[in-house]
């Protein structure tokens, strides 16, 4: 068990004491402040990590539209939560520092191009993957499938309005920010995607199992 899921369960059973609630809602209350402890902690270091790399705009965009596709279509886990955090804001930076590169040497043109094809690419990946189980998440009811499906789709379907949009404004201001948002939320939804896949399923547990051998 994780910091976090010591932390919340405590809190939810001295809570759930105080409150005088029974096993069940004391459960349901220790799955609640989990989500709410790990969020924020996400937020909190997503942003410093941001902060001191001079890249706030990039990692957090980044970062929020994997945590968003990853809402709906599932994926691979770390081993505890502290890791999965880690790991994450990790791959974010690599990703933000060749979004920067990739702003300053690229055409917006091209930049957009390749978005169309991770988005191509991303359907064909929640059509025939998602949504994809973890342990923790086992996701065997067809039902609650089908819904996580449909609505990863409908996140999907926005994302490629917002991309035209965006487009539309880049050339309209010719504001280098807009760049910036293009290309760090294409490469948000194309980190999401890759842990979707065998190869970066492989590579997470790869990753889990390093900082497991470093903290021994």
């Amino acid at each position: 068990m994780g910091s976090i899921e010591k932390i919340s369960l405590n809190l939810s059973m001295k809570l759930g004491d105080k409150l005088d609630k029974d096993e069940e809602e004391k459960a349901v209350l220790n799955y609640a402040l989990f989500i709410i402890i790990h969020t924020f902690m996400g937020i909190i270091t997503t942003l410093l990590v941001g902060l001191i790399t001079g890249m706030v705009i990039e990692i957090s965009l980044i970062t929020i539209t994997s945590a968003l596709f990853k809402r709906y279509t599932g994926g691979s886990h770390a081993s505890t939560p502290e890791r999965c955090l880690i790991i994450g804001v990790i791959l974010s930076l690599i990703l933000s520092i060749l979004c920067r590169l990739i702003v300053i040497n690229t055409d917006i043109n091209n930049i957009v191009f390749v978005g169309m094809i991770i988005i191509a690419l991303s359907y064909y990946m929640i059509y025939y993957n998602c949504p994809v189980s973890s342990k923790n998440k086992p996701l065997k009811n067809e039902k609650t499938r089908n819904k996580l499906k449909k609505k990863a789709f409908i996140l999907l379907n926005i994302y490629a309005i917002l991309l035209i949009i965006l487009y539309i404004i880049y050339y309209t201001l010719k504001l280098s920010i807009i760049k910036s948002i293009i290309t760090s939320s294409i490469l948000g939804l194309f980190l999401q995607m890759i842990v979707l896949s065998n190869i970066g399923t492989k590579f997470i547990n790869l990753l889990d199992k390093g900082f497991a051998f470093l903290s021994k």
